[in-house]
């Protein structure tokens, strides 16, 4: 039986002892008719999960509150709460495949998970805009330039952003908000710059009442992500950056619930008086400040995708 390219398969009887290896040999065996990139996922998915039951020797009563939980999450998951993405975010495997799709230079920016609240289509403003419709927290200036791996600026570049506010809600989640409420999209200058007016953002908590919250109370984890301003970047002839800014000062910077963040993306927000002379237009009162360059790598702009909410 030839193996399909790229194949690294293991011997049932490597995985699991005799005379259970036969069961997982049998169930591998079947998939040689698949085609080969399917046989190749399925052969490997059977050996690994043969290989944890044996490793943990799963006992019927474990088996069976497994498949209760599966039952669980399907029966939560709606068109507005998709369950099966939080279990991937929870257990980090949202991460780990955006990692494996984005291997980039040192140089570039790295990217992260698109979340569950971005909504295409968010109202572009002009330079130095407030995202904010009504008051949501306390106002920072988010600045800074996109550039290529060699330092050039790129003029014409899009930034899609959003962001919660202080209540810890972004505004798909707000009922008492505009649906363009801090999201916008804004084109970077002829120097590569951009520059809005957001709010400082907070800690918020993924949906904890569901199986995904069960796992997380059960195994001691908190349900909280760290505060961070969503970006996506857009320029023709460069890959799309889907990425954050995280707030270098938040809680659970250390234990982010869905493992997004990187040391490369902590960003610090400086805190600035009323009578500074660089306080943005409309701005009253105390604000903040971030700075934040993003670095694209050269190639095929691909639009993100979507796979659902998860509140």
């Amino acid at each position: 039986m030839r193996e399909p390219p790229g194949y690294r398969g293991t011997l049932a009887a490597e995985i699991v002892p005799t005379p259970q290896h036969r069961i997982t040999e049998q169930v591998v065996s079947s998939f040689s008719d698949a085609p080969p990139r399917l046989r190749e996922v399925m052969s490997a998915l059977v050996e690994h999960l043969h290989r944890f039951v044996v490793d943990v020797r799963l006992t019927p009563g474990e088996w069976r509150e497994a498949i209760a939980l599966l039952t669980a999450t399907g029966d939560i998951t709606t068109e507005e709460r998709q369950e099966f993405i939080l279990w991937s975010d929870a257990l980090g495997v949202s991460m780990l495949v955006d990692a494996l799709e984005h291997e980039l230079p040192q140089s570039a920016t790295e990217s992260t998970v698109l979340g569950p609240f971005f909504v295409p289509g968010s109202p572009v403003r002009e330079y130095g805009a407030n995202i904010a419709s009504q008051p949501a927290g306390e106002p920072t200036w988010v600045s800074g330039r996109v550039l290529t791996t060699d330092g050039d600026p790129i003029a014409g570049a899009e930034l899609d952003v959003w962001q919660n506010g202080a209540n810890e809600l972004y505004a798909v989640q707000d009922p008492g908000v505009p649906e363009d409420h801090l999201r916008a999209r804004f084109t970077t200058r002829g120097d590569g710059t951009y520059g809005f007016i957001g709010v400082r953002p907070v800690p918020y908590r993924i949906p904890s009442d569901g199986p995904v919250g069960r796992m997380l109370q059960a195994t001691g984890r908190h349900p909280w992500r760290p505060a961070h301003i969503h970006l996506i970047v857009r320029a023709p002839g460069y890959r799309t950056l889907t990425t954050h800014i995280f707030d270098s000062t938040s809680d659970h910077l250390d234990s982010d619930a869905v493992f997004a963040v990187k040391p490369s993306l902590l960003r610090e927000f400086v805190r600035r008086s009323p009578d500074d002379p660089e306080a943005p237009p409309g701005i009253a009162g105390d604000w903040y400040s971030v700075e934040n360059d993003l670095v694209l790598v050269a190639g095929t702009a691909e639009e993100p995708v979507d796979d659902g909410r998860t509140a």
